[in-house]
């Protein structure tokens, strides 16, 4: 085991001896390994008004509080360490915070408010909250980049209120209705999303929470391209995060409202304006259960010029891991672009996979911004 998988695991070992790890359910999550994991940036908890009354959010922060804001929202399953590689990547010139979404890691996990609604007014309120926490200026630009059902997530909060945010980036997740069409349409999608179902069902949060390390890991690893983008440092924090029912069930809930809620959520899909402010889609060629052509077929949904896709041939689920500074340069270019006259800026074309000529490397494609 590397010195830093070693200091990890003997960081949470010790927080488990001391009721700390593991399950947030018999401990303030504050005093937590999960509420206080070790990196180049700081933890931090804030209240916000949530669905049903106040919650509780743990998240992770870097940069200058004056600064543009940027916004990352993880998936399942998964917590706020999932942004390790790009919190520091971006914290130079930007405010980073990625939270623990509602029922994860050192969040609360109220029973009720998992449904899409409810989960981008989470968003809006701790986008507000940490601003004014920060003391941040008025105006200032406030960026929102998702993953998985952080993309869906993100989706919903700009299709609800994109005023509210100056750029949206989705990884590996599509526009609700790119998603809801391409689903239609494709046989081999909807054989790849089948999982969704099962993991509706009674004993999956206690498979989750049983799961030993070798298991664990190919959660994990079996998703990426490059499997040295999780190690036994990783390990130790997923470990954590997922390792009892009392931390599993609570994110399984989302899946569980999506089948309830789906009549309502693709009415609000149907009905909602094209998106106005600059998006962009990123996906890993190599994803196994979302096909990347979803990646420019969200773009259909966007308002003209709006829109700009990429696909990294060498990616899997996790373009952030598989490839962290393909994905950062990715977004730089994006947002410089957005900040330029139309006029001035090429029009982005349809997104292709494009390979990146050694593992990190930034991929490029006949779409650069």
């Amino acid at each position: 085991m590397a010195p830093r998988a070693l200091f990890s695991s003997l960081f949470v070992s010790l927080s488990l001896a001391a009721g700390c790890a593991g399950s947030t359910a018999k401990l303030d999550p504050a005093e937590s390994a999960l509420g206080n994991i070790p990196g180049r940036w700081e933890n931090a908890f804030i209240e916000v008004e949530g669905a049903g009354g106040k919650l509780r959010m743990h998240y992770v922060a870097a940069g200058r509080k004056d600064a543009p804001r940027l916004i990352l929202l993880h998936g399942f399953p998964d917590f706020a360490y999932t942004w390790r590689e790009l919190v520091p990547m971006l914290s130079g010139d930007y405010r980073v915070l990625a939270p623990d979404l509602r029922g994860y890691a050192a969040t609360g996990k109220p029973k009720k408010g998992y449904d899409l609604d409810s989960a981008a007014a989470d968003v809006l309120a701790f986008a507000d909250a940490t601003a004014a926490a920060d003391g941040a200026p008025d105006g200032v630009a406030t960026h929102l980049l998702g993953h998985d059902w952080g993309s869906l997530i993100g989706w919903w909060s700009v299709i609800k209120a994109p005023q509210r945010f100056t750029t949206f980036t989705a990884l590996s997740v599509a526009h609700p209705r790119a998603f809801a069409e391409y689903l239609e349409k494709s046989p081999e999608q909807r054989k790849k999303v089948r999982y969704m179902r099962t993991f509706t069902l009674p004993g999956v949060p206690t498979f989750f929470a049983g799961m030993g390390d070798k298991r664990r890991r190919e959660v994990y690893q079996g998703e990426l391209v490059h499997r040295d983008a999780f190690d036994d440092d990783d390990l130790v924090w997923y470990r954590a995060a997922f390792d009892t029912v009392a931390e599993t069930r609570p994110p399984l809930r989302y899946y569980k409202q999506r089948f309830r809620d789906a009549e309502h959520n693709e009415k609000t899909a149907k009905e909602a304006a094209k998106i106005g402010i600059p998006v962009l889609v990123l996906w890993g060629e190599q994803d196994k259960h979302l096909m990347w052509r979803m990646a420019a077929d969200s773009c259909k949904y966007a308002l003209p010029g709006k829109c700009h896709s990429h696909v990294f041939a060498d990616a899997g689920h996790w373009p952030h891991w598989d490839n962290p500074a393909g994905v950062v340069q990715q977004w730089r270019a994006f947002v410089a672009a957005s900040e330029t006259p139309a006029s001035d800026s090429p029009a982005p074309g349809p997104a292709t996979p494009a390979s990146s000529p050694t593992p990190g490397a930034p991929a490029t494609s006949p779409a650069t911004p």
